[in-house]
């Protein structure tokens, strides 16, 4: 996996999908959450925001998934060296932290808000 595909698939996630440049990182974000960061901690590098379910998912669909050790034990946020994990398992970690965004993005808007904010509908 090349940052390039990584950016690739994280945008096509959805039209909602907005990358953001901080610093040299560009992070993917869904109605101003991110859900991914390309280039952290460093380049070649990706953190992505998982539920404890999904984060115990992608830990075991390779090993070059691995738990942020800097963070609190449940925070869900997961490192991926992206030379050693495949298109495949990379493109279902993306999926399901931005599914993860959108269910905390729509639960934090008011019903008739949330199509607009989230870019959908």
């Amino acid at each position: 996996m090349t940052p390039d595909a990584f950016s690739s698939l994280a945008t096509r996630l959805s039209p909602a999908v907005k990358s953001h440049r901080v610093l040299d990182t560009v992070q993917f974000r869904l109605g101003g959450r991110a859900f991914a960061t390309l280039g952290w901690p460093e380049a070649g590098r990706a953190v992505v925001k998982l539920s404890l379910k999904d984060q115990a998912a992608a830990l075991a669909l390779s090993d070059a998934v691995s738990v942020d050790a800097s963070r609190p034990r449940n925070s869900g946020l997961t490192l991926i060296r992206l030379e050693r994990i495949d298109d495949d398992a990379m493109a279902y970690i993306l999926t399901a932290a931005f599914s993860e965004a959108y269910a905390k993005a729509a639960r934090s808007q008011p019903a008739r808000g949330r199509a607009a904010t989230l870019g959908v509908g």
